[in-house]
């Protein structure tokens, strides 16, 4: 039995998520998750996540973002560059940029419409995802739309 840390007098039961937003553990605004494995406070309602659902989770964002067209927030460049591993100088080095470019993107200057590209096409190879990768460059692909205020749903169908 394990005791709930966030109010102490509940258990920790195995349960799933129900709306459940993990954006804070990626950096992100709005990233729920649905039907995911976790477990969750008899009292309270607390959600602890285990290790392997939050990777599940992040490989499924860095799915559901790649696969948008538009330009990306600094932000989501942020969390791509992390996601693949990378740091700001080795992302300037494999793009034949400076460091400062890097810390600028992520800092709030907008990304353009080729970096958001090209920034896409990298996580998707990182990935591994070959199919990902050729539907990002598909050269007849949809001028990128103006930017929204988006949000990501991952449900339980990551997590089979």
């Amino acid at each position: 039995m394990i005791r709930c840390s966030a109010c102490r007098s509940g258990t920790l039961q195995p349960g799933t998520t129900k709306h459940h937003d993990v954006g804070a553990l990626f950096g992100l605004d709005h990233v729920y998750l649905e039907g995911a494995p976790a477990l969750v406070c008899s009292n309270c309602g607390h959600v602890a996540l285990e290790g392997d659902v939050i990777e599940t989770t992040r490989k499924a964002l860095v799915r559901l973002i790649v696969a948008e067209s538009g330009l990306l927030t600094s932000s989501e460049a942020r969390f791509l560059r992390e996601t693949m591993g990378m740091t700001q100088a080795e992302l300037g080095h494999r793009l034949h940029l400076i460091r400062g470019t890097i810390t600028r993107w992520e800092s709030g200057e907008k990304l353009g419409a080729l970096q958001s590209f090209v920034l896409r096409t990298l996580a998707a190879w990182a990935l591994n995802d070959e199919k990902l990768a050729h539907l990002v460059s598909a050269p007849n692909a949809p001028p990128p739309k103006k930017k929204t205020k988006r949000s990501y749903r991952i449900d339980q169908r990551a997590f089979a």
